[in-house]
């Protein structure tokens, strides 16, 4: 059974059971760079990729009156957020099954990355870029460190399943269709910005789609 198929069947419902409790409105990074940057306006749509009971959506459709629409693979976060929130509309789905096409002006991936199989992350990658406009805007929160790493997931002891820690926006960079607006890190343990090492930085980048290359025949 591949991680994805995994994390659909049952781990992402036992996931959503851990955490619930702590799924709620605060002091939210992703929401201070939406409004630092001016990312939302009435007539986006906004795409939340891993959006859990989509408390973060909600947030965010408040206070800028636009369209969000959640992709979750729990069925569990999908129905407490569909009787809590019932103005985002939810797709019960993993990463991999999204078929969008240039239908958002931004898009959020947060705490994801790290669990998709490795098989299937450049399909990942090529579903996001066609599901974002040109000239919008994507964030990614994950454990984003420099040296490549996997761990054995520790919450499933007898599943060959393991969690991948890379700087994730550098494969959207590399393709120069993307520039980096910020980058900001902290401890993910303490979920303050000192002492942060390689063991527990988790780091949230804001990207915009906007390629890089230049006309050739129009150079002199």
């Amino acid at each position: 059974m591949r991680q994805d198929e995994v994390f659909k069947n049952f781990e992402a419902d036992r996931w959503y059971e851990r955490n619930k409790e702590g799924l709620k409105p605060g002091n939210d990074l992703i929401v201070w760079l939406i409004d630092t940057y001016g990312l939302v306006h009435q007539d986006s749509a906004v795409l939340e990729v891993g959006a859990s009971n989509g408390f973060r959506l909600e947030r965010i459709r408040e206070k800028y009156g636009c369209k969000v629409f959640a992709v979750e693979p729990s069925k569990k976060a999908v129905e407490d957020g569909k009787a809590s929130f019932p103005e985002v509309e939810f797709y019960n789905i993993t990463a991999e099954e999204i078929e969008f096409e240039a239908d958002f002006e931004l898009i959020i991936i947060n705490s994801v990355f790290h669990w998709i199989d490795r098989k299937n992350l450049f399909t990942v990658f090529s579903k996001l870029d066609r599901a974002l406009k040109d000239g919008g805007h994507l964030i990614i929160g994950d454990f984003q460190i420099p040296i490549p790493f996997k761990n054995p997931y520790h919450h499933l002891k007898n599943v060959e399943v393991y969690t991948y820690k890379q700087a994730y926006k550098e494969i959207f960079l590399s393709s120069k269709l993307y520039i980096e607006l910020a980058t900001i890190c902290y401890n993910h343990d303490t979920k303050d910005f000192r002492n942060i090492n390689l063991k527990n930085m988790f780091c949230v980048s804001l990207l915009k789609k906007q390629e890089l290359y230049l006309r050739q025949d129009k150079m002199l």
